[in-house]
């Protein structure tokens, strides 16, 4: 599932959620959610928009368990997850590379 944000006729985030694994049906409880806010647009409640529909819409599918990676050093999206009920369990190192620098990416959990 994709949920788009849109303002004033543009698109300005999305959340998705998808199958953790498509090769086996032993994982089709959990699901994977990638987020991205316009940076103009955060802090405005957008992200909690979004995730309200991904969150109803992965406990109607009857998922069971979310998965997120958060870059490292983006602590006001740790913070944002945190207040939904996600917990860091663990890291990814150099998981990241944007023009040439590494960053870690923290594995963040959720159960529904």
């Amino acid at each position: 599932a994709i949920f788009v944000a849109e303002l004033d006729g543009h698109i300005v985030g999305f959340q998705s959620l998808a199958r953790w694994a498509s090769y086996t049906p032993s994982f089709d409880h959990v699901g994977e959610v990638g987020t991205f806010v316009l940076p103009e647009h955060r802090g405005q409640g957008i992200g909690r928009a979004l995730a309200k529909a991904t969150l109803a819409f992965a406990r109607q599918k009857g998922y069971e368990k979310l998965v997120i990676y958060v870059r490292a050093t983006n602590h006001g999206a740790q913070a944002f997850y945190r207040s939904l009920g996600f917990v860091p369990i663990g890291v990814l190192t150099r998981q990241v590379k944007i023009d040439g620098q590494y960053d870690d990416e923290v594995v963040m959990e959720m159960f529904l």
